[in-house]
């Protein structure tokens, strides 16, 4: 990638919170903001979040606002990516949301938005687990199961720019409903939704696990910290799930390296940071079993490196693409 010198801003828009950082050319954060997203309160209460979120993180970076050149934001999906409009999710309750003139409007400077988990993986590309790669893919796999695909140094969109979707790839007709409704795909077996699925039916079955209150006690989502520690105590029913998770996910690989034939697999989100190298050994050895020879041979199947930071790094490459692309416009 090639970069312009100076800075730019990169968001980080998830369902409950924002998050955004001052980026220099070389992919160090220089400050940071964060906001509640407010989601269900509608777009505008959002955007004025995001706004104040961008806006701190310029104040505290000590970075004047002029030689910030652009902005970038992952945002949940679907969405227009040209135009930059959040077409619809749940997750921040958005409908033909205009974000990307939202922002430009605001601040004056050329922005950019593409889904959240691309941009994720786009950041892992550059500057985490991918480094020095030019075809990646990225699972990241926390409540839900997000993936990204990057061919030859370039996010795939697709014809209506909604390619990636990897986790609604159909694993097993027969399996359980996944939450976009459809019966079988790999979220809804892989996900962290779809190992406490599988507890709870345990648990209605009669058969005892040691995060039983936990479940009872919860109103959210179990903790992947509370599963790992379930896990490492031997807990039968927290095993199996966990266990089928992984082989799932492996079968998942196996397609994807079959498919797109990447150079490196980047695995991340809260289940893979909590299991850490037993959960991914579970899934190379999974994928190496249901894959041509041809398409594994010296591909890396690593964790994602740069954590929480993965979409803010991400987005700040948006943000330098946004820039040159405004320069190259403005000399024609």
């Amino acid at each position: 990638m090639s970069k312009q010198a100076g800075y730019v801003v990169g968001v980080d828009i998830g369902g409950s919170k924002i998050f955004a950082g001052v980026v220099d050319e070389a992919g160090n954060i220089l400050s940071r903001a964060k906001r509640k997203t407010l989601a269900a309160e509608g777009f505008e209460v959002s955007l004025g979040q995001i706004v104040d979120c961008i806006t701190e993180a310029i104040q505290t970076s000590n970075i004047p606002e002029e030689k910030i050149l652009a902005i970038g934001l992952g945002s949940p999906g679907p969405l227009d990516i040209e135009k930059g409009i959040i077409l619809y999710t749940p997750n921040l309750n958005w409908k033909d949301a205009p974000l990307k003139d939202s922002i430009e409007a605001k601040f004056n400077k050329p922005v950019k938005v593409d889904n959240d988990v691309n941009t994720g993986t786009l950041g892992e590309l550059v500057f985490g687990a991918g480094k020095g790669a030019k075809d990646i893919i990225g699972l990241f796999v926390g409540t839900g199961l997000g993936g990204g695909v990057i061919i030859d140094g370039k996010v795939l969109h697709g014809f209506n720019q909604n390619a990636g979707e990897l986790g609604h790839i159909m694993v097993n007709p027969k399996g359980p409903r996944c939450g976009c409704g459809v019966r079988g795909h790999l979220e809804a077996i892989a996900s962290k939704s779809g190992i406490e699925k599988m507890i709870r039916k345990a648990i209605k079955a009669g058969k005892p696990t040691m995060i039983q209150k936990e479940l009872e006690k919860e109103k959210g989502p179990v903790k992947s910290n509370s599963l790992a520690k379930a896990y490492s105590k031997g807990d039968k029913i927290v095993r199996k799930a966990v266990k089928r998770s992984a082989r799932y996910l492996g079968y998942g690989v196996g397609s994807f390296l079959n498919i797109f034939n990447p150079e490196v697999v980047v695995l991340g989100g809260g289940i893979i940071e909590s299991f850490g190298q037993e959960y991914i050994d579970m899934v190379i050895e999974v994928a190496q079993k249901n894959v041509f020879p041809i398409a594994i041979q010296n591909v890396r199947i690593v964790p994602a490196a740069l954590g929480d930071d993965s979409v803010i790094l991400g987005a700040s490459v948006l943000a330098f693409e946004a820039y040159q692309q405004a320069q190259q416009k403005a000399k024609k």
